[in-house]
């Protein structure tokens, strides 16, 4: 089973992307191109490479560019730093190809919405916190204002990547964002993943605003905050996607 990706082809995949997103007008500084702009998640997603990204197989494979992450703590009182590392300002550019997945996730602090600038998205998501108290999640012990609007149910002719059904059968609402759309908001806690239609003519490219980002990627890390570098604010569905998606393996 392919375990890796070459440097050849992942460096095509990123310039690729990193072009369409320039010539969509998206800021694409040189300092956001990095061994972890791709993701792949998890070791058997590599597969994605064999037939090449174009082949419309589903996996679970994007490209992110973060635009900015900014603690956004200057000016807080001491005692606001308790609860800090829920706040603060993140941008991200994400690139999805057609077939292509985020694999189903939920953040412990952070916010998200998404605004589609290219193509269409497949959202899918769970519209109410779940328990997972394996996971230090308690639906009953966090605020929860408003909820997520009930969508559709996944339609039945989108092919989720082999192997990871299971991952997906939670996230049970489903809607197609389009550009122009109102902008996709996801709570913290809540389950949820997206993709771009197989049968798409272009990839997908999605403008995330979110909270800030605690994700400490081999390329990342030095540049978190030093108080929040251990922590690692996504939790994934699918067995060994959280430790694999920290570190690409690049040949």
């Amino acid at each position: 089973m392919r375990d890796y990706v070459t440097r050849q082809e992942y460096d095509a995949w990123i310039i690729e992307c990193a072009a369409l997103a320039v010539a969509c007008g998206l800021p694409i500084r040189d300092s956001m191109i990095t061994d972890n702009s791709g993701v792949i998640f998890g070791p058997d997603q590599y597969a994605a490479f064999e037939s090449g990204l174009w082949s419309r197989e589903p996996y679970e494979i994007i490209a992110i560019f973060d635009a900015i992450n900014e603690p956004a703590v200057d000016g807080l009182p001491p005692a606001g730093m308790e609860w800090a590392e829920f706040g603060g300002l993140c941008e991200k550019l994400i690139v999805v190809h057609p077939g292509k997945f985020c694999s189903a996730h939920f953040h412990w602090r952070k916010t998200e919405y998404y605004e589609v600038v290219l193509g269409e998205a497949d959202v899918f998501y769970a519209p109410e916190v779940i328990d997972f108290p394996e996971l230090g999640v308690i639906a009953s012990e966090v605020v929860e204002r408003q909820p997520m609007p009930k969508g559709d149910p996944r339609p039945d002719d989108i092919v989720l990547p082999a192997g990871r059904e299971q991952a997906w059968e939670l996230l049970t609402s489903y809607q197609r964002v389009r550009k122009g759309d109102p902008k996709f908001v996801v709570p913290r806690k809540h389950l949820h993943g997206f993709g771009c239609p197989a049968d798409a003519r272009t990839p997908l490219i999605i403008r995330e605003n979110s909270t800030y980002n605690h994700e400490p990627t081999e390329s990342a890390r030095d540049s978190l905050m030093p108080e929040w570098q251990h922590i690692h604010d996504n939790a994934f569905m699918h067995p060994g996607v959280a430790e694999s998606r920290l570190g690409n393996v690049i040949r």
